[in-house]
């Protein structure tokens, strides 16, 4: 059976006090706790079947084609509709926004491994997955995936295999913060890892009546029961990583005590039925116990996984359960009190597995099934027979009781000290987390840009939100003339900075200190250029923040958002140079059909959300061949030039002129309708015809243009086919003799 890869909830040692009375103390400080509003994430899954193909670098392809039609909607992200013997399929969610200090992912249980996406880099693994994406059953435990800060409004992708019947996520999803988590799980799992415990000590005490007193097989049945309730309870228990961070250990102590529970119950009815019904129950429990050491054995070596030993064992049960109760409520008759009530505790524990059952095998909606409640029942009865045969256990219990609280107290303690240092680390990580925020948002700002000159007004305000509470200014580059103030903040009037510096070595005098970030960018063609220079001063005066946080901790910090910084201003270079070779037509000046695609895109998504019009004229040169072959190509060219200087003479700022190829132009009017843009059209087609044309010092007589619009809705259901339908009128247009103007309704 292969290892899981679960990682740790907490990142920490196991622990190894005991189990109850760690989450009793942990929760007594729990409601001092702030608590932030979780998220459950119930709505906006999608699915889809089969496994992704991986790039050279490890990435799934599926996440970089976001929006495929071959994703589907579901309401949960499990057990989807046409499985058909799939074991391999995909979900994804968009992460709600919110302002979060410590977001996670919190997930009850998978089936049955799993990998979590984010921006094509995976950030979780539980389990293996092999070369053909396949994986042994590792466990069922909660899983806590920690998110990126800057994850919120992204989307996630999980990867999931599953053999078993259930394939997907199960039980709830929740997005939440990691403390509140961590409450959540020890408050859910208290009153199991309580009850768990208790029951396993009450197995010890029946062990030990069962060496020393007559009734030795009634205190064995007694031990097995109280074994059998306290490790489902702990087995089940959530709580139950942070002792122990070994998914598949507790799975099969979970497995253990749960096939032992039918061994007990019938042990239990043998030792008070005789006869033949006394020999149906000690085969039952012998069967019983024959599947338990059976299942677990064929686990352990491999031959069958143990998730595949619950459905068979279920169905075992359910059969056979008749043969339990009808002698059990036959017998209630006669039976003494105490009878009674471990009778009717083993009755709400068998009333609870069926519920368990169900909700496991999707015949009952999920929830949570409080096995513990049978446990603890069953504890109960078995206290109270013993309180009352067995008063001399008092003393020790006692001395036992004592021995847990000073455990208690002594981790309370302990949790206080590393509740205290914690505190500290929160402070200096919402410090960070803050800034890292403020350079986000001026990186985005940065990213929004178009030129790198809008990005000096940026810079000043966001490098001094970023960069507080350390006073500083901010120098932009002159070329051939040093440095010029932009901005400064925090500055007396009496101590401003010099307006202009030749170099960084001039602001450090004698009695001030700074840190000095220089502020460059990648060039396409002249290389690494400077753009300005972040100075900040770090005098006494300068610095006034809290102790804790070291110089180094900030310098490193703002040393990487400058670099950050450097990057995008890079980026917005490497944009503007690349802008203007891929989007002009150098002959005219116009936009190319690379652009016009790009644009026309964007419209109609637009022209959609807005349930806006979306207007296209195709006009042509009337016989271009012809006038080429009669005054030459540079003729031709002139000829081409002159009309895009008309179309950018006619158009509306909103409207967008392309060169669509040779000589043919489009025309992109947003939220013009079919008349306008049929206006519009017959306007440029008069405009071009009334122009002079003349090259060389010669007149070669008018020039003249066909036309055909096309506008959405009028004139094309989808928007996809304007061009088609301009085209169409166009060559409409050409058939009824050229120089005019026609549209296809």
């Amino acid at each position: 059976m292969a290892q899981s890869a679960v990682r740790s909830p907490f990142g920490l040692r196991n622990l190894a006090s005991l189990p109850a009375f760690l989450a009793v103390a942990v929760l007594l400080l729990l409601p001092g706790l702030a608590q932030a509003a979780s998220v459950d994430l119930r709505q906006g899954w999608e699915y889809r079947w089969g496994d992704s193909p991986f790039s050279a670098d490890g990435v799934p392809l599926w996440t970089l084609e976001p929006d495929s039609r071959a994703w589907k909607a579901i309401d949960f992200p499990s057990n989807p509709p046409g499985r058909e013997g799939r074991e391999n399929v995909w979900y994804r969610i968009t992460l709600p926004a919110g302002e979060w200090r410590d977001p996670v992912l919190y997930i009850y249980s998978v089936d049955l491994i799993v990998e979590a996406y984010l921006d094509g880099r995976r950030i979780y693994r539980f389990g293996r997955f092999d070369a053909q994406g396949r994986g042994q059953f590792a466990g069922w435990p909660w899983h806590m995936i920690t998110l990126p800060a800057e994850s919120v409004g992204k989307t996630l992708y999980f990867r999931i295999y599953s053999n078993y019947y259930d394939i997907g996520l199960w039980g709830e999803v929740r997005l939440m913060e990691r403390m509140e988590l961590i409450g959540d799980i020890l408050q859910h799992s208290a009153s199991e890892l309580a009850t768990g415990s208790f029951s396993l000590c009450l197995a010890l005490l029946s062990l030990l009546f069962a060496l020393l007193q007559a009734q030795r097989r009634l205190f064995l049945a007694i031990a097995l029961h109280a074994l059998a309730s306290g490790g489902m309870a702990i087995g089940n228990s959530q709580a139950r990583l942070l002792l122990l961070n070994q998914p598949l250990l507790w799975e099969y102590v979970a497995a253990g005590s749960y096939f032992l529970v039918p061994v007990a119950m019938a042990m239990l009815l043998e030792q008070w039925l005789s006869g033949a019904l006394g020999r149906l129950f000690r085969a039952f429990w012998r069967f019983y116990l024959l599947y338990l050491v059976g299942a677990l054995a064929l686990s352990l070596t491999g031959l069958v996984a143990l998730s595949d030993t619950y459905p068979v064992f279920d169905l075992l049960f359910v059969l056979s359960l008749p043969l339990l109760l009808v002698p059990a409520w036959r017998y209630r008759k006669r039976a003494s009190t105490e009878q009674r009530a471990i009778l009717a505790a083993n009755a709400l524990l068998t009333l609870l597995l069926l519920i368990s059952m169900a909700v496991a095998h999707g015949v009952l909606p999920w929830s949570r099934v409080p096995l513990s409640w049978g446990a603890f029942a069953f504890t109960l009865a078995i206290v109270a027979i013993s309180l009352r045969h067995y008063i001399r256990t008092q003393r020790a219990l006692q001395t036992l009781n004592a021995s847990l609280e000073a455990k208690v107290r002594a981790r309370t303690a302990e949790l206080e000290t590393l509740a205290a240092r914690e505190s500290g680390r929160a402070r200096a990580l919402e410090f960070c987390s803050r800034k890292n925020g403020i350079l986000e948002g001026l990186v985005a700002a940065l990213q929004g840009c178009r030129r790198l000159q809008d990005t000096h007004r940026l810079l000043g305000a966001g490098l001094a939100e970023l960069c507080r509470p350390i006073r500083g200014c901010l120098y932009l580059h002159d070329d051939g003339a040093g440095y010029r103030l932009a901005d400064c903040w925090d500055y007396p009037d009496a101590e401003r900075p010099a307006a202009r510096i030749a170099s960084e070595r001039e602001l450090h005098g004698a009695d001030r200190r700074y840190w000095c970030f220089p502020l460059a960018f990648e060039h396409l063609r002249l290389g690494r250029r400077p753009l300005g220079l972040l100075a900040l001063q770090v005098g006494d005066a300068g610095l006034a923040i809290d102790a804790e946080f070291s110089h180094g901790m900030l310098h490193n910090l703002l040393e990487r958002g400058v670099e950050r910084i450097n990057l995008a201003l890079s980026m917005l270079s490497l944009q503007e140079e690349l802008g203007r070779f891929s989007y002009e037509d150098a002959l005219t000046g116009l936009k190319n059909r690379r652009f016009l695609d790009d644009l026309l895109a964007r419209e109609i998504r637009l022209a959609q959300r807005r349930q806006a019009p979306l207007s296209v004229i195709l006009c042509d040169i009337d016989h271009f061949k012809r006038f080429n072959d009669t005054h030459g190509h540079a003729a031709g060219d002139e000829a081409l030039r002159v009309v895009a200087r008309q179309l950018g003479g006619l158009l509306r700022q909103t409207d967008i002129a392309c060169r669509y190829g040779g000589e043919e132009f489009v025309i992109v009017m947003p939220a013009a309708g079919l008349e306008d843009c049929r206006q519009r059209a017959e306007a440029l087609r008069r405009a071009v015809a009334a122009a002079p044309f003349q090259f060389e010092g010669s007149a070669l007589g008018p020039i003249t243009l066909s036309a055909g619009v096309a506008c959405w809705p009028d004139s094309a259901g989808d928007p996809h086919q304007l061009l088609a339908s301009a085209d169409k009128a166009l060559y409409l247009a050409k058939q009824r003799g050229r120089d005019r103007v026609e549209c296809v309704v």
